[in-house]
């Protein structure tokens, strides 16, 4: 048996996957029971070409490529999931750099702590440039010290190892007991092509929100680390714009969801209202007792203000559009309302009320 299996799934960024896959196998030369699978979600450039020829050069009995046509997050996870050998299953995104004792971390602490169930370490940046100062502004600040930038997938919950919460462990860099995946349902819906991005979810973190509430403890070690890439376009207003746009989409999708799981009817009705809780939440999922929690911290209050201003209003329009679908188009309603994702067939574009 495999001790573990790298899964990655990607999508016309050859580049950036060429980096994280020399990172992982330059940190695991002295492992022997481990796989990686690459999932390709439907790449239009010459990521097949690439794998292939990386595994020529490299141990080809330890990498495999796998093309799934389903476009999104979700199937290239699931396909990656179906596909392994081992029993732990390590998710991480095409644009990380491993470090070199990233993955027998994991492993180790899988081995060690047979109550763990789901595993994460430090996620840090690396930027492209020199990041802009309205940046800090989204450093948020746990009780113990750590930080973490949720809208770049960042993260320094400090050197030591801890229990952590399930949320505070996201999909760049999320290990987990393949049976746990299976039994808590697996992913919800995530990224998508923008074509599609009414049936985007909350991905990881409603996997996690499983997990927490059937008692499985959440693990941080921090000799888990990936290094994130952060290009420049990353570091714009107009993406952060798309970052709270989603936001909302995301805090829909859960908030009608949870009012199903109430079994409560007339629930577009319902989802508003628990909107509020479900968003407060999720901004507090990681240190509710922070005392330092300020997501604008350090800023002049006029540049917080106008940001704020400007990407709460996004927020709220991802959020409104969702509901907007998902009240006249019942197919999306149902596609929210599955039990698991595990086919991921998406519905029919075509299809309507």
């Amino acid at each position: 048996m495999l001790e573990a299996s790298i899964i990655i799934p990607t999508y016309n960024s050859v580049d950036q996957l060429a980096r994280a896959l020399q990172s992982i196998v330059d940190g695991t030369l002295n492992a022997q029971l481990y796989e990686i699978i690459v999932v390709d979600n439907g790449s239009s450039d010459n990521t097949k070409n690439f794998v292939d020829t990386f595994i020529k050069l490299n141990d080809a009995n330890k990498i495999r490529y796998i093309y799934e046509d389903v476009p999104g997050l979700l199937s290239g996870r699931h396909r990656g999931a179906k596909e392994s050998y081992s029993d732990i299953l390590v998710f991480v995104d095409q644009d990380i750099c491993a470090d070199p004792n990233w993955l027998s971390s994991i492993v180790e602490t899988f081995n060690r702590l047979p109550e763990v169930h789901l595993v994460g370490g430090k996620c840090l940046p690396k930027y492209e440039k020199e990041p802009p100062k309205w940046l800090d502004y989204f450093w948020r600040y746990t009780s113990d010290g750590g930080r973490y930038m949720d809208f770049l997938s960042l993260c320094d919950f400090g050197d030591e190892e801890k229990e952590l919460n399930h949320q505070g462990i996201w999909g760049l860099n999320y290990s987990i007991r393949k049976k746990t995946l299976y039994e808590c349902g697996g992913f919800n819906p995530d990224s998508f092509p923008p074509f599609y991005q009414y049936l985007q979810g909350d991905g990881e973190s409603g996997l996690s929100f499983k997990m927490a509430e059937k008692g499985y403890k959440a693990y941080y070690n921090p000799k888990a680390l990936v290094f994130h890439e952060v290009p420049a376009e990353r570091m714009t207003l107009s993406y952060f714009d798309k970052r709270f746009f989603y936001q909302g989409i995301c805090i829909s999708y859960l908030t009608i969801r949870t009012a199903a799981q109430t079994q409560k009817h007339n629930l577009l009705k319902r989802s508003r209202k628990l909107a509020k809780k479900i968003k407060t939440k999720i901004e507090h999922h990681i240190s509710p007792d922070a005392k330092n929690n300020d997501l604008f911290h350090k800023s002049s209050e006029f540049e917080k203000d106008m940001l704020v201003a400007r990407f709460r209003a996004m927020e709220a329009a991802g959020y409104s559009f969702h509901q907007q679908v998902a009240k006249k188009n019942p197919f999306v309603m149902k596609w929210i309302l599955k039990e698991n994702y595990f086919d991921y067939t998406l519905p029919d574009l075509n299809q309507s009320s």
